[in-house]
């Protein structure tokens, strides 16, 4: 056999084998991304928006002036298409708390022109080349936003929002508690049948310290709402917690 069959058959292995990865991740994907429940959008508690994308929530919550987000989407369009919905101007937004670096989290920033974007310091690796988020896999996040470190509190148009970090997910996952009673959790927990539970272990980075940072949830007082990203919400926090250790 001559070297360039040779060439050719190794060429083919490799690139078959690689199609053959790469398809297995994405069937893996859908799997997944089939357990989620997202909100439908509309108003789930007062002054509390879902907006539904896809497989995705952003919420927004009402303000003195207007409305700040927590996460931003999975597609511009069709984010922009439920805001439109709920006549909500996406100008209207003073600001945006990005849980972490995701696509399906950030993809609809640029919606939000008024606003300011806020994300977890150590999340940025995940952003400028130096982790990736899986095998030949990195996190784009490219708009101007500004860091923010655990328990670092904001005034947001009028809001209090405390920012919490939360790993596991990914290194910078963060939650945020909006004026002592609503806790937007974005990936760091899942909620099924009102319990609290990992998140799809598939996209964690690192379930045990998740595990950790749901404990941490666990013990804040004074919560009367948790908000996932993925699978609803609940008003019955220490029923959600009752199981979970």
């Amino acid at each position: 056999m001559s070297k360039k069959k040779i060439l050719l058959i190794v060429v083919a292995v490799v690139f078959g084998a690689a199609a053959m990865f790469f398809g297995l991740l994405m069937y893996k994907f859908h799997a997944e991304t089939k357990k989620m429940a997202p909100l439908a959008t509309g108003e789930v508690a007062p002054g509390i928006y879902a907006v539904l994308d896809d497989f995705v929530n952003i919420y927004l919550v009402r303000t003195k002036t207007g409305y700040i987000a927590f996460d931003a989407g999975n597609d511009a369009d069709n984010a922009g298409a439920e805001l439109k919905s709920l006549g909500i101007d996406p100008l209207a937004v003073r600001a945006v708390f990005l849980t972490h670096s995701d696509g399906d989290h950030v993809a609809a920033a640029g919606l939000f022109r008024n606003a300011v974007i806020y994300l977890a310091g150590e999340e940025e690796p995940m952003i400028n080349g130096m982790t990736e988020r899986a095998p030949f896999m990195r996190n784009r996040f490219d708009l101007d936003h500004r860091n923010l470190k655990d328990e670092h509190r904001i005034e947001a148009d009028g809001a209090l929002v405390e920012a919490y970090l939360t790993p596991g997910h990914t290194p910078g996952s963060m939650s945020f508690l909006v004026n002592r009673e609503n806790l937007f959790t974005g990936d760091t927990l899942s909620l099924r049948d009102g319990k609290v539970g990992l998140f799809n272990e598939f996209f964690n980075m690192d379930s045990e310290e998740q595990k950790r940072s749901i404990s941490r949830i666990g013990g804040f007082k004074g919560v009367k709402r948790i908000f996932t990203a993925h699978y609803g919400y609940t008003a019955d926090v220490p029923a959600a917690f009752r199981d979970w250790k």
